[in-house]
């Protein structure tokens, strides 16, 4: 009763499920709250403090946008360095780092305290601040990803807008695959200003550096785990080689990392913080371990050539953004702050609520365009919407 299809017109339609209904309530519940705090101020939905002036939102902000590095990692490897085994990945790995900017650029939006005055960002000119690198970086590459992706949309519906916007677009593309270093690396320099706030364990002036390589790495890895969950839902056929080769480059960007990281402690001398037993050393050897040494170890290993060792190592490596990022937000500056911060649960569900409107677009996005192509298919008229029923068919039908 509750699958069927939204017609919008004579090409584009939207299949409501059950699932999906649910999304657009969590949706219109977490618009209401979103209103009221814009209403009411931040005090009245938030747990912040001068304590914790960054929370949950500023966790959300970093770790959606490492995840949404998906779009420049996949854009270097397959349209600058023209290594033909990811082409097909990047439209949806285009969609993907799409969504995660839209989500991080309104997170940013309801966190600022006077959010009447965000254009203020774009005026001030205030070129020395980290923070201000983000919006512009932030700003700028949300409208080149929605300018690629108004090409896609071309590519089913309107051929001369396609091959207007295709005109320009090596240089959309380009400029595309540079502004994330500038942008992931001004989050570790924001925090190269707080030395006596942020545990040694995390504290480097290598930290931009740190921020962007994993966020490549942890970008293959996200698209890695889409490519096989979304083709596994609308039954197309995956590429076992595409799969090994991104987690295998991820795989070499973490031991780059990692060495990186281990050079980084024995010069400023923190072993002995990271093997305390105290809970931030516990925690960074839970990050290291789960999110780089485990899917280090598989994809060099002869594992990697099954899809369920393909599965774990992509969703450790996206696991390691969620535990570096929550590390160096939360458990690196809890001892400086001195009391504790729970996020209440208005803080969640605005982000819930825009998370599951993000989905819906998504989904949308993915059943209209010709995004998603399997094995041996090729982009143009194709889409990603099976017929009603086939959604989830059985086990034994699946390619």
């Amino acid at each position: 009763m509750f699958d069927y299809n939204l017609r919008i017109n004579k090409k584009a339609c939207f299949r409501m499920t059950l699932t999906r209904w649910i999304l657009l309530g969590l949706t219109g519940f977490g618009l209401l709250i979103m209103l009221y705090r814009l209403l009411h101020g931040l005090g009245a939905v938030t747990n912040l403090s001068d304590e914790w002036p960054w929370g949950f939102w500023i966790y959300c902000d970093l770790i959606l946008s490492a995840l949404g590095a998906c779009g420049f990692a996949v854009g270097i490897l397959g349209h600058v360095l023209h290594i033909p085994e990811f082409k097909p990945l990047g439209r949806r790995a285009l969609l993907m780092s799409f969504f995660c900017y839209v989500l991080v650029f309104l997170v940013l939006f309801i966190e600022i305290g006077r959010w009447d005055n965000f254009y203020w960002f774009f005026i001030s000119f205030a070129w020395t601040s980290p923070l201000y690198e983000v919006a512009i970086c932030i700003t700028l590459y949300i409208i080149l990803q929605f300018l690629e992706l108004v090409e896609v949309w071309g590519d089913r519906y309107k051929r001369w807008v396609k091959v207007i916007v295709g005109f320009f677009m090596p240089v959309i593309v380009l400029l595309a695959c540079i502004l994330p270093f500038g942008q992931e690396a001004a989050y570790g320099a924001i925090y190269l200003a707080m030395p006596a706030k942020l545990n040694p364990i995390w504290y480097s002036q290598y930290l931009p550096w740190a921020c962007l390589i994993t966020s490549f790495s942890g970008g293959l890895c996200f698209v890695a785990l889409e490519y096989r969950l979304v083709n596994r839902h609308y039954c197309k056929n995956s590429d076992d080689q595409v799969v090994i080769k991104a987690l295998r480059i991820a795989g070499g960007v973490i031991i780059a990392y990692l060495v990186i990281k281990l050079i980084d402690l024995s010069v400023r001398g923190v072993w002995g913080e990271v093997f305390s037993g105290q809970t931030e050393g516990n925690m960074f050897l839970l990050e290291t371990i789960v999110g780089f040494i485990i899917p280090a170890i598989i994809v060099f290993t002869p594992y990697v050539k099954r899809p369920v060792f393909q599965m774990i190592a992509a969703a450790c490596g996206v696991a390691g953004i969620l535990l570096n990022r929550f590390n160096f937000i939360f458990t690196g500056m809890a001892d400086y702050a001195g009391v504790s911060y729970t996020p209440k649960w208005t803080e969640i569900w605005i982000v819930i609520g825009l998370a599951s409107l993000m989905i819906l677009c998504y989904l949308f996005a993915l059943e209209n365009l010709p995004i998603v192509s399997g094995k041996g298919e090729r982009h143009g008229e194709v889409v990603s919407r099976p017929a009603i029923g086939m959604i989830r068919p059985d086990k034994g039908k699946r390619g």
